[in-house]
């Protein structure tokens, strides 16, 4: 190790004794030795050890020693210096042997900020960053990571689309940039490449760093178009410490959507109430439950640092027979080999399992036959079970679908997910000024889903069916980071390369069974008369350079600048390069207007960005199985058929992005704020392009069209009060995002799909991207109310519509489902031994299609009777309202178009910490309520739930079934020894 000391003179760790200037062999000099340690005890090595005055000096060895052996007589000071640590001027004590203890220096540690490859002060960005210290939601019980950055990062929009046990979580950054891509975020886990957050202990987390604009990303060229979230997991320093957190919990619904009671329905309908009937809703949620602990042990010790750590979460839905389980152990190891080389070592496993992790769905789908919609719109009038303790498996309608509860509790969708995300990086400090970091990382992720529905005689569903897959994706990652550093006068300089290799292989193997002729379960597959079965295999890679140069003089001038080409094999040859640059740059002021603001510093960046948003072999003619042929007469089972168009020319979808911000503190450091303004234009998006009937018809993949993405971000960060016993911080920030598609294929100006697959009594497709309007807009009819008696162009009480002067139903634009404004105000407050926690949230500007409302709010929806309480009001001949008892056959119309807008007090915690004893470190008891309350028109369950889930780019908040995010009451204990 070596160091670059104050005033421009080297020392060496390789031995205490490296004295660097020798004092003039004419005069006297005098001697100083010593060991220099940190609070726990431990030794620090590569302290910078300067005689004051003088370029005299050297650095601590591995075991924290150094030695002075011509120190001028007249010196009387030794500097001590360390990078995390407080600068301390002590006596110079000739002749005896010193023992200096080095305090951490809080504020130079929270200054350093993660940017791919590498770190940098905070004070030193050119980009956009937001950051999230572990200590931010660390008096918080959050199980996933991405709860633990909702509401804390502007322009970041984190959307727990469902609240099933499991499920995965929509991030979008600065809104979505991609129609057929996925718009997730690249993660980043320690240096690994694409890890899955899903997967991670949040109390390993010790930071996320989230880069927004394109000066910030470029660094990661093709996979950077929708930022990147760097996450650091924690590491072992001072004193072993052992830790303990465990906390239970119980979950509700909420809210409960208004349905007929039994008596009412049976009125209604003139239908008998059996034994009173049934709530079937009451029937289908239940109270939720989670225990969670987490136990860890972290320290350094004779050199070597590790934080090793197990976890163990497990948790119900409030779903019938949902739950979902993870087992996680990680641990990170650092060492100093000698004083040149480095080795850190990171290795994480996880084993996670799933139960009936279903979003949505009706009726129609083997997978959702036992989902929400189902539920709502069952018949009421039955009990649930018969005399004999049986389920009543029949609708008295003669509809001959199957209880919906029955069939949930009768069958199994069930996933088994392991991961394992590790990587070594061995460090080399060239010379003083130039390192090498070699990192080898590998993600490897295996998935095996297993599903039986049984289906019980006597329905019009077919016999059951059995289907399984397993799947492994694997990721190989080598990354080598050449590092120069140094700083010369009032100049400093950091120059940073990359040649990095990825390397992707998927493997899938998937069989199924139907037709079962008697009951059986998924292991007796060979029962069933129509089995089928696939297999699958991709490989890809990405072989990338990277160069990063950043200057800042006086830390006034900062300059910072990226180009990085990545070769990916998804593409032709001649279109597999990318080029991807950046260029940002930003002044500070001090004492702006005196000392009312001390620090302003105005920030300016531009960059571009990657997607390569297609399959392995999307450049390439693909064939698939096809149905039976008939050869000479005689039939064949299988055949060969074209499967996907190839286009040779596919190249990158590319996002070319603008930002300029400012970040200021004012009023003696009470108040910090930052504001950026961001112009972004997503252009070659790889779109599916319809093929002409003539030519076959199908889609192609083509580098067509454009979307923008423009807005506003603010964050400010206040510390209200900061007294001795009492403290009050507040973190508020706000967004605003306009998205917009600009352009489709040349000769297509919109283009319209369903998203959530065949809606019952959709007039066509209900969703619509069209040019010169947001993404995701909602596409139908205009609902008038209903026909009233004397109305002479419809049956009176039928449903009504806005009409051409054909009288053909005019369908156009009914609902906007791209959220425009987002804010939350995060609080921590201390009193004494006493903190409180809250999240406040709020999401503005967008509309919610409520399938579910219109499945049961209709004649010849799933039970072929509309079950919704609406129907109460129905229109009669003397009470002619607006609810039509008939006819209302189109479910994609602005009576189903609902106002999503929310505010959501997401987290409450209070907490209570004891004071250190000869048992305990730390000791803290809390409770939290997350999802207290939730403001909204909506009159869904949840207006944040959608079934679209996380991973639809062009489309959002579409309610067909969700399963709602729960009320949880926590109770946990934080214990430290």
């Amino acid at each position: 190790m070596s160091l670059s000391l104050a005033g421009g003179i080297d020392a060496s760790a390789r031995a205490p004794e490296s004295i660097i200037t020798t004092a003039p062999s004419n005069k006297l000099v005098k001697a100083a030795s010593g060991t220099v340690v940190d609070e726990t005890g431990e030794p620090l090595v590569g302290v910078a050890v300067l005689v004051k005055g003088t370029s005299i000096g050297v650095v601590t060895d591995l075991d924290g020693k150094f030695s002075i052996t011509n120190a001028p007589e007249e010196a009387s000071t030794l500097i001590f210096s360390f990078i995390g640590m407080k600068t301390q001027e002590l006596a110079f004590q000739a002749g005896q042997e010193m023992k200096v203890v080095m305090q951490e220096d809080i504020f130079s540690i929270e200054e350093q900020v993660v940017i791919g490859y590498g770190t940098t002060r905070k004070s030193d960005l050119t980009g956009a960053v937001s950051s999230v210290s572990s200590k931010d939601f660390e008096k918080q019980p959050v199980t996933r990571v991405e709860d633990a950055l909702q509401g804390r990062a502007a322009g970041v929009q984190v959307i727990k689309s469902s609240g099933v046990p499991g499920a995965d979580v929509q991030i979008r950054i600065r809104g979505a940039n991609s129609i057929n891509g996925s718009n997730q975020p690249l993660v980043v886990i320690d240096g690994v490449i694409g890890a899955d957050m899903r997967s991670i202990n949040t109390n390993d987390v010790e930071s996320m760093e989230v880069l927004k604009d394109a000066s910030a990303t470029a660094i990661y060229g093709s996979r950077g178009a929708n930022g990147v979230i760097l996450v650091t997991t924690k590491r072992g320093s001072g004193k072993t410490n052992v830790s303990l957190s465990a906390f239970t919990s119980v979950s509700t619904v909420s809210n409960k959507i208004d349905v007929l009671s039994p008596q009412e329905f049976g009125t209604i309908f003139d239908l008998p109430v059996i034994d009173g009937g049934t709530d079937y809703q009451e029937e289908y949620f239940q109270n939720g439950y989670a225990n969670n602990v987490q136990l860890s042990i972290s320290g350094k010790n004779d050199g070597v640092g590790y934080f090793i750590s197990g976890n163990i979460l497990d948790q119900s839905g409030v779903a019938l027979n949902s739950d979902y389980k993870r087992y996680s152990l990680r641990a990170n190891i650092d060492t100093e080999l000698n004083d040149k080389l480095s080795l850190q070592l990171n290795m994480y496993g996880s084993s996670e399992s799933t139960l009936n992790l279903v979003n949505g769905g009706s009726s129609s789908s083997p997978d959702e036959r036992a989902g929400i919609v189902a539920v709502l719109g069952w018949d009421p009038t039955l009990p649930l079970r018969d005399e004999n303790g049986n389920y009543n498996l029949l609708s008295s309608n003669g509809s001959g679908l199957i209880n919906p509860i029955a069939e949930r509790m009768e069958s199994d969708l069930n996933a088994s997910i392991g991961n394992i995300n590790s990587n070594i990086n061995l460090g080399y400090q060239i010379t003083e000024h130039l390192k090498l970091s070699v990192i080898g990382g590998l993600i490897h992720r295996t998935q095996l889903i297993e599903s039986y529905r049984g289906v019980p005689a006597g329905t019009v569903l077919s016999a059951p069916t059995a289907s399984g897959s397993t799947s492994q994706a694997t990721t190989l990652q080598n990354s080598n980071v050449l590092t120069w550093d140094k700083s010369f006068d009032k100049h400093n300089v950091k120059v940073t390369g990359l040649f990095e290799i990825q390397q992707f292989i998927n493997k899938g193997f998937s069989a199924g069974s139907g037709q079962y002729t008697i009951p059986a379960n998924f292991y007796s597959m060979d029962l069933g008369i129509t089995p089928s079965v696939n297999a699958s295999l991709a490989k890809s890679q990405i072989v990338s350079y990277m160069g990063r140069g950043e200057y800042n003089f006086d830390r006034k001038l900062f300059l910072t600048a990226t180009l990085r080409t990545d070769r990916s094999s998804r593409f032709r040859p001649e279109n597999q390069v990318g080029v991807f640059p950046s260029a940002s740059a930003a002044y500070q002021f001090d004492n702006v207007l005196g000392e009312a603001i001390e620090t302003l510093k105005l920030r300016a960046g531009y960059g571009e960005t990657g997607n390569q948003a297609i399959s392995p072999y999307s450049t390439y003619n693909t064939f698939q199985t096809g149905q039976d042929y008939p050869i000479n007469g005689t039939t064949e089972s299988r055949g060969l058929i074209l499967g996907d168009i190839a286009n040779p020319d596919l190249t990158w979808e590319t996002t070319k992005q603008t930002n300029i911000g400012a970040d200021i503190t004012f009023l003696y450091g009470k108040f910090n704020m930052s504001i950026n303004k961001y112009w972004k234009n997503t252009v070659d998006l790889l779109l599916n392009v319809p093929l002409p009937y003539y030519a076959g018809g199908g889609t192609v993949t083509r580098n067509v069209g454009e979307v923008f993405n423009g807005g506003w971000e603010l964050n400010l960060q206040t510390h209200i009060l900061n007294r001795k016993d009492f403290q009050w911080d507040v973190n508020v920030n706000y967004f605003y995002n306009n998205n917009e598609v600009k352009s489709l294929s040349d000769d297509q100006e919109e283009i319209l799909f369903s998203p959530v697959g065949n809606v019952a009594n959709t007039s066509g497709a209900y969703v619509l991207l069209r040019e010169g309007m947001p993404m995701g807009q909602f596409y139908g009819a205009t609902f008038l109310g209903t026909y009233k008696s004397g109305d002479t162009d419809g049956t009176p009480g039928s449903a009504k519509y806005l009409k051409d002067e054909e009288g053909n139903v005019v369908m156009g634009v009914i609902g906007n489902g791209s959220p425009r404004h987002n804010w939350a105000i995060n609080n921590t407050m201390n009193y004494g031994k006493f903190d409180l926690n809250f999240l406040i949230r709020g999401v503005h500007g967008f509309d919610v299609m409520n399938f579910t409302r219109a499945s049961i709010s209709m004649s010849g929806g799933v039970q072929s009777l509309p079950t919704y309480g609406e129907y109460r009001n129905r229109w009669t001949a003397e009470n002619q309202t607006d609810v039509p008892v008939s006819g209302d056959l189109i479910v994609n119309s602005t009576r189903f178009i609902e106002k999503g807008d929310f505010v959501r007090l997401s987290n409450l915690a209070l907490g209570y910490t004891l004071g250190e004893n000869n048992l305990f470190s730390n000791f803290r008891i809390y409770a939290s309520v997350q999802n207290l309350f939730t403001l909204t028109s909506y009159e869904g369950y949840d207006p944040e739930a959608s079934s679209l889930g996380a991973g639809n780019g062009a489309a959002s908040f579409i309610d067909y079934g969700a399963n709602p995010n729960s009320r949880t009451y926590t109770f946990g204990v934080n214990i430290g020894f």
